[in-house]
Order: C-alpha cells, then sequence, then structure tokens
C-alpha cells in the first residue's frame, strides 16, 4: 500500500491501492470476486427539525412522506474503499471528518472515505450546511435540533459502515450504462443571460444512467449502485421529510432486485431539474424510471470488472474573484437583515480574525479507478452539467462515471458559460455558501485538469466522440414526451371523476361554455405586472406574466380579441353572451389568505376569486360575470390551467373590444395569478373541447 497525504492549507494526495480483495475463482472458471458489503439504516427523523433545500421553510417539518436512508458500501479487505450515500441535501466537510475520525477505529483510511448527498430538498438541515440561509432566522432550540439531528447521522453511518464491513461476502462487479430523460436544464435563458428558473429545452444535459452491480457466486444480484445528473427537487418546497425521485428509485430498484441494496447517487446536475415536477406522483413516476433502466442494463451486455479499486484524492484551491474591501461589508450593515446582512457580519468576522478574505475555496475530488477498466469521478458540491460533459469528451467517456455533492458542500460549482451567463448558480448563490464573492472563470480548467491528472493518461480519450445523449449541442431532452398531449389526454380522466363526484353541474356548465369560447388574450400578455418563468397547463415552464396579492390594487390588464368566426363556427351565440378563454395560473396556496382577486370586465361587471388546486367556479353577485377554472397540472402550492370566462349579459354590439381588469384586493401575501404570454388558442380550445366531450358522450 502506498499512501501519501498533504493536509492543512496545501494539496490533499493520496494513494492507496485497495489489496487482498480476493479475487478467487471457482477452479479457473468464472470471473473474479471481490470481498463485497453493502448494508442500510434509517435516518428518518424522529424530532421536529428544519428541512434544508429552500429557506422559505422555517418550521420544523410538518410530515413525513417517505423514510430517509443511509447506505454504505465497501469493497475490499484490508484498507478497505467505503462508499456512502445519504437521503440529505449536502453534507458539509465537517461531517465527514467527523465520521472519518470514528472509522479509524475500523482500519478505515480518510483517503478511502467517500460520503456523498441524494440532494434532496426534503431532509433535516445539517450543521454547517449553507450557513447564511439559516443565520439570525433560527431558534436555539431550532440550532439545537440540527445538531442532534447531524450526530444521530454520523451514529448512523457510522452503524451502516460496520454492517457493512461485517456482511463482505465474495462478489462480482459487472457495470454498464443506461439512458433516462427526465431531468431539463433548469437555466432559463434571454439573449444568452440568465431570466430564472424553469425549463431551457436546448439547455446542456447529462441523460447517462451508469450502473454498478455486485452478484454473489449464485449470480444473485446483492447491490446496485446507479448515477443520475439531475436535482431533487421533484416535490417542491413541501414542507415533508421525503427522499425525492431518489429515495423512489432506491425503493423499486430493491423492489425488482429481492434482498439488493441500491445506492442512488447524483452526477452533475446542479443546473439541472426533474420534468415535469411539482408532486409526490411525479416523483415516484421518476424514480421508477430509473429502477427501469437499471433493470434493462442488468439484463443486457454488461463489463465484469477484473481489476481492484484504488483510490487517488486531492484538495485543491479553487479561485475566487478579488473580495470586497471592508468598507463594502460595513455599507451592507445598514440593511440589518436579510441574506447580505447576514453574509456581511460574517466577512466582518472573518477579517477581524485574520485579517483579511481567501481568494479561493479549497476543493476535494477523488478518482476511484479500477485498473483502466473504470474511473468514477467524485466532485464536491452542486456541480453543473459542463463539467460532465466536457470531462466526457477529454476522458474516455465509455469508461467515465461522475459524481457530484461529495466530501463537501462548498456550493454550486459553475462552469465558464454560467459564470458569463450570471444568475443564480453564478452569482446569487454564492451568499448562501459564505462566499464573498463569486468564481473566477478558471475554475473549469483548474478543476477539469486536475481530474484529468488524477485519472491518468490511461483514461484518456481516444477520439471518440460522446453521445449525442450527452452532448451539449444534441441534448436529447429536445425529444422527451409531449407533455401537452400528456395533459389533455389526462384531462378527461379528471373530467370523469368530477363527474362522478358532486361536480355534475360543473362539468356540464363548463361543456356548455366550451362550446362557443373563443380566445381571451392575445400573444404578448397584458399590461402591468411583472415576468417571470412558471410552469404552464401541462407542467412545461413558460414566460409569464402575474401579479401578487402584495400590494392592494395592483393590476393585469387587457383586450379579449375579436372572435374568430371560423373558430366558433355555426355554434349558437347569445347576441349579449360572450365567453372567452385563456391559460394562465394561481398559486403559492400556502401564503396568508387575503380578500383575494378581483376580475373586471368592461369596467362595470367584478368577480371575486382566489387561489386553488381544484376546478372551480365563481360569479359576481349579480350573476353576470362568470369564471371558471380548470387546472390541469398541479403542484402542493400552485396550479396550471384554463380559465374560461362568461359575460352574460354582455352588450357585444356596443362592445367589440372587450377590456380585462385582475386587480389585487388584497396585501402582504405573495399569493399570485398569473397569464401566459404565449396562448397559441384556439388550437388548444379545440384539444380542450375533445378532450372534456370524450368523456361526456
Amino acid at each position: 500500500m502506498l499512501r501519501l497525504l498533504l493536509i492543512y492549507g496545501f494539496a490533499v494526495f493520496s494513494l492507496s491501492c485497495i489489496e487482498n480483495t480476493t479475487e478467487s475463482r471457482a477452479v479457473g472458471y468464472g470471473p473474479p470476486m471481490m470481498l463485497v458489503g453493502v448494508a442500510k439504516v434509517e435516518v428518518t427523523p424522529t424530532e421536529p427539525v428544519v428541512l434544508a433545500g429552500y429557506g422559505g421553510r422555517k418550521r420544523p417539518f410538518q410530515e413525513i412522506d417517505t423514510k430517509l436512508w443511509a447506505r454504505a458500501l465497501v469493497i475490499g479487505e484490508r484498507s478497505p474503499f467505503v462508499f456512502i450515500v445519504i437521503d440529505n441535501c449536502g453534507v458539509p466537510e465537517n461531517v465527514t471528518e467527523r465520521l472519518a475520525l470514528r472509522l479509524e477505529n475500523q482500519q478505515i483510511a480518510k483517503s478511502n472515505l467517500l460520503v456523498a448527498a441524494t440532494h434532496t430538498h426534503n431532509a433535516p438541515s445539517l450543521s454547517g450546511y449553507a450557513p447564511i440561509v439559516w443565520a439570525g432566522r433560527t431558534s436555539k432550540s431550532q440550532d439545537r435540533a440540527v445538531e442532534a439531528y447531524t450526530s444521530f447521522v454520523i451514529d448512523q453511518m457510522e452503524a451502516a459502515v460496520v454492517q457493512a464491513l461485517k456482511n463482505r461476502e465474495a462478489m462480482t462487479l459487472e457495470w454498464g450504462a443506461g439512458r433516462v430523460t427526465f431531468g431539463g436544464n433548469r437555466r432559463v435563458l434571454d439573449k444568452s443571460r440568465w431570466q430564472g428558473f424553469g425549463l431551457q429545452r436546448d439547455g446542456p444535459v447529462d441523460h447517462s444512467l451508469p450502473v454498478l452491480a455486485g452478484r454473489d457466486a449464485d449470480g444473485k444480484v446483492r447491490f446496485v449502485w446507479a448515477n443520475y445528473a439531475c436535482h431533487c427537487t421533484t416535490v417542491g418546497s413541501r414542507n415533508a421529510v421525503g427522499g425525492d425521485w431518489a429515495g423512489y428509485a432506491n425503493e423499486w430498484i430493491e423492489k425488482s432486485f429481492d434482498g439488493a441494496t441500491s445506492l442512488m447517487s447524483i452526477g452533475c446536475g446542479a443546473d439541472v431539474g426533474p420534468q415535469p415536477t411539482g408532486t409526490l406522483e411525479l416523483a415516484e413516476k421518476h424514480g421508477r424510471s430509473i429502477a427501469a433502466e437499471v433493470r434493462e442494463v442488468l439484463a443486457g451486455e454488461t463489463k465484469v470488472l477484473r481489476s481492484s479499486p484504488s483510490m487517488v484524492s486531492e484538495l485543491i484551491q479553487i479561485p475566487l474573484e478579488t473580495p470586497p474591501s471592508r468598507e463594502h461589508w460595513e455599507k451592507l450593515l445598514n440593511q440589518t437583515s436579510g441574506f447580505d446582512y447576514q453574509l456581511a457580519k460574517s466577512m466582518l468576522k472573518r477579517i477581524d480574525q485574520d485579517g483579511g478574505l481567501n481568494d479561493s475555496v479549497d476543493y476535494p475530488i477523488s478518482v476511484c479507478r479500477f485498473g483502466d477498466e473504470l474511473a468514477i469521478v467524485f466532485l464536491g458540491g452542486e456541480v453543473v452539467v459542463d463539467y460532465s460533459l466536457r470531462l466526457s469528451s477529454e476522458l474516455d467517456w465509455r469508461r467515465l462515471w461522475i459524481t457530484a455533492w461529495t466530501n463537501g458542500m462548498p456550493g454550486y460549482i459553475p462552469s465558464r458559460r454560467i459564470l458569463a451567463e450570471g444568475g443564480y448558480e453564478a452569482e446569487f448563490s454564492q451568499v448562501y455558501y459564505n462566499h464573498p464573492t463569486h468564481y473566477r472563470g478558471e475554475i473549469e480548467k483548474i478543476v477539469v485538469e486536475a481530474v484529468k491528472r488524477m485519472a491518468g493518461p490511461r483514461f484518456k480519450n481516444s477520439g471518440v466522440k460522446p453521445p449525442r445523449s450527452m452532448h451539449r449541442t444534441r441534448p436529447t431532452f429536445r425529444w422527451v414526451p409531449d407533455h401537452q398531449k400528456q395533459a389533455f389526454s389526462q384531462l378527461a380522466a379528471q373530467v370523469a371523476r368530477h363527474q362522478v363526484q358532486s361536480d355534475r353541474m360543473l362539468v356540464h356548465k363548463l361543456r356548455q361554455e366550451l362550446a362557443t369560447a373563443s380566445a381571451g388574450i392575445s400573444d404578448g400578455g397584458g399590461r402591468g405586472g411583472r415576468r417571470d418563468h412558471w410552469y404552464d397547463f401541462a407542467g412545461d415552464s413558460v414566460e409569464r406574466v402575474f401579479i401578487r396579492q402584495w400590494e392592494r390594487g395592483d393590476a393585469l390588464r387587457w383586450e379579449v380579441p375579436e372572435r374568430d368566426v371560423q373558430t366558433i363556427g355555426k355554434r349558437h351565440q347569445d347576441a349579449g353572451k360572450r365567453v372567452f378563454c385563456f391559460t394562465g395560473g394561481l398559486g403559492w396556496l400556502t401564503e396568508a389568505e387575503t380578500e383575494g382577486f378581483s376580475l373586471e370586465v368592461n369596467g362595470s361587471s367584478k368577480l371575486k376569486f382566489d387561489v386553488t388546486r381544484e376546478m372551480t367556479q365563481w360569479s359576481s353577485q349579480d350573476g353576470k360575470l362568470e369564471m371558471i377554472y380548470l387546472p390541469t397540472w398541479t403542484s402542493d402550492l400552485d396550479s396550471g390551467g384554463f380559465f374560461i370566462v362568461c359575460c352574460n349579459e354582455l352588450e357585444s354590439d356596443k362592445h367589440r373590444d372587450v377590456s380585462v381588469e385582475v386587480r389585487s384586493l388584497g396585501e402582504a401575501s405573495k399569493r399570485w395569478f398569473a397569464i401566459d404570454t404565449i396562448q397559441d388558442m384556439p388550437a388548444r380550445l379545440e384539444k380542450l373541447r375533445t378532450a372534456v366531450q370524450i368523456v361526456a358522450d
């Protein structure tokens, strides 16, 4: 064994060849076998504690959707390779350090220990994770609860490793790669500049799904380790404990292989999110798609690993821009609260203690090599997809696997492209991780060169291009299933449920009004409001114009286009009646309830409405104005769908131009109403009529 370890301010380099992995063959036949052990222990919280992932959740979790687990894999006899993956948003370096000290009693070298997170946004916060998010916003009792949970997690991870060591038996290791496609780039751009979160259909993605499995002497699968580059944020900011799609992937993989332990890890998906998103059902659907592909991979042609694993690790420095001066931080103290205020306090304290601020960040990288057969790269923090795509071009993608969120959480690791585009991953997020400024453009080159050096010349790309499923210029996410088609298909079943329940009359009214409805707004949106991207009636991220109940009187206004005679056709319509339809949404159900919104037509008829996730009808007091909202996409807090407005006594001959105003009646609440800037009427109306008519016949 050879180990070289340089610590404290310099690059940490360790090389340990894992020997005596019990290569055994049955009388000279069959693949080589290694000593392998796996175990999992539950880490579901039993006491109230705040969840990481969303700064807006300041209260302890309210319920448990699914259990949380820590899963351990050990390979080798003396100084084994140890990999732990835990259902958590991120494991800070201090937690890994504390665990490493515990495992010294088991003769586990820190250089061989890898602790990764699934990055579920529905697990308790750990001590030291994204410190500025919680600074000044939690009570002492909440902080004690976080530390208690952290200690509990360290105990459980240690127990998982100890059990995995005891469970070691001879196994054959095999690996292969599949593909799943529910990840979509979430950085919405306009003229190559970041505009917000949503779905950028032509944005880079990595749909590769590498799979490593261990079979015992009887050929039975004993463990499965899979890896996919996508955020675990399907269920959104629901204040409930759960493992999101990665947790469901583990559950369904273990159902597929009886008695096996599943370990799901995350690749370079810091700028990739699940699509569609918003519910537990969708999280499970994504998890099941992972399990289905794992079954396909292991049922097909895989590669047996004949070499024992060896580890190479370094702690490199990644550069920050020049930190702001003391005067900059002192000015921010005038804000008296907020994330920038808390960061300023932290930076001034650091200046007083150390005499200045660092212009670089410690960054852990490890590479586990199985001879020249496979290199598994482990990167710290939330790494954007560009690193996976570039490394897959410069190294041999056929023998490469990249896992992120491992052995530390220094924050987002942006690429040169993302730094140029700006926005959350490049700029805003650095505040939460207690960094004085954002990274310099050299960061990408420094990280990539370090990985290539550690992988060694044997893994250099020989000129074979990566498949299109990984290539930046041809992301396969462009060919995901048609979400709009799915939305209309599911609508038929949704309306059928309403028919057999208590909403039979509402369904009848809906069908009646849709028969004569026309487009309710032209493409481009209305006047007033603010623009952003969010999920539409099909679950696709689109540009919207919205208002909130934040300020009383905040309003959106637009004109209804003249009726399209070709669209209406020969359908009967009363002279004094006008029906129009538009797409939009309502959201943030957990925000404070106020008087809601008002919808007014031609400055006279007015009705009140508010945020809902259900098919709902509202009417004005005089009965002249009605509105039906038909949501076709929902999350726990928001919905997107169709608004059908019925003007029952409109003098259409005198008012060919119909004006509409939606106004906030409340204040101090973030509840919102939005209209899509692209309506695509009347095509959507025809599909909507068809979907509703299917269940009526």
